[in-house]
């Protein structure tokens, strides 16, 4: 009897191609923008304080006064303070005329105590008198300019060029060290202070294109500082930009904005494969997977590829690194 044998032989079947559609990567990449609250602070704004006890003889200027560097603003009482003056002038003039005498006596006892006419203990007095006028005449001295700078406290002058923002005291009035008398902000171009949050640091520190936006129009800046340590209150880094060309009046309130120095995909085209966040390209007839790093979801990723480099758009959900694809033309 004989015995039909069938040998069963199984063919794999390749799957069809994706159908994709792609684009470039200097079609879609741009330099992503940021922006953050602002505000244009002065570099000085400072309140004065008297430094001596004395009472307000005159006010030279007022509340919104321009006032330059060196300006006296307040006058104060300055007759007991030139008193203390003359009489430091006085002492120093009696220890002077002390010491010349002193000098003098030191002198003869030098002399006779080469030639063994004096005692030791004499001559030594003699030497101890010319020191102790010595050091005298310094102490007075410094009477003198100590009392050169309480009569010059009697005027209180601006610090630097600007305006006088508030007028603390009227004539008549007694102040006393530690009282402000007057506040006065800098007439000297402002900067802008914002405060840069964690997650735009480093594009802070790498960024291109500074601006400041108040009001409708743009302020050119560069950065001065931004401090590598969070603020206690905000949590953030206090950074400090100055002008270039035209200002912003100082107070205003406005955006900072700045923009990357690399080029940047928008998140819809983001893909995640195996826990791995991506792009898909067109890499000839199979789909390539590119990963990235440190992807933050909803947010642009910077990735550097040739500007000719096809992105796959439509198709790519389900596709994976590898597999077939058929690029559709775009009409």
């Amino acid at each position: 009897m004989m015995m039909l044998c069938i040998v069963i032989t199984s063919y794999h079947v390749a799957a069809d191609p994706v159908s994709v559609k792609t684009v470039r990567f200097s079609d879609v990449a741009y330099y992503p923008e940021h922006n953050t609250a602002a505000e244009v602070i002065a570099r000085h704004d400072s309140e004065i304080s008297a430094e001596i006890t004395a009472v307000v003889v005159d006010v030279n200027h007022d509340t919104g006064d321009k006032v330059s560097a060196d300006d006296i603003v307040i006058t104060l009482d300055c007759r007991s303070f030139e008193l203390q003056l003359q009489q430091a002038r006085a002492a120093h003039d009696a220890v002077i005329a002390q010491l010349e005498n002193a000098r003098k006596l030191l002198e003869s006892a030098r002399l006779l105590h080469k030639q063994n006419n004096i005692s030791q203990e004499i001559y030594n007095q003699r030497i101890a008198d010319a020191a102790r006028l010595q050091a005298d005449s310094l102490n007075t001295k410094a009477g003198i300019e100590n009392a050169k700078i309480a009569v010059e406290k009697c005027a209180i002058r601006a610090p630097y060029d600007g305006y006088i923002s508030v007028r603390h005291i009227s004539m008549g009035e007694l102040v006393q060290p530690g009282i402000p008398v007057f506040q006065m902000i800098t007439s000297e171009q402002g900067e802008v202070e914002a405060h840069i949050n964690s997650l735009k640091y480093e594009s802070f520190l790498q960024g291109n294109d500074f601006a400041f936006v108040f009001s409708g129009h743009r302020y050119d800046l560069r950065v001065d500082s931004i401090l590598p340590v969070l603020d206690r209150n905000f949590r953030t880094h206090t950074a400090r930009l100055y002008f270039v060309g035209q200002a912003a009046p100082t107070g205003s309130h406005g955006d900072l904005r700045w923009r990357d120095n690399m080029l940047a995909l928008p998140s819809n085209l983001v893909v995640v494969r195996n826990k791995q966040a991506g792009i898909l390209i067109a890499n000839s007839d199979r789909a390539k997977f590119i990963p990235v790093d440190g992807y933050v979801e909803g947010h642009p990723v910077t990735i550097e590829l040739d500007a000719d480099t096809k992105i796959i758009t439509t198709g790519r959900h389900g596709l994976k690194d590898g597999d077939a694809i058929s690029i559709v033309p775009t009409l």
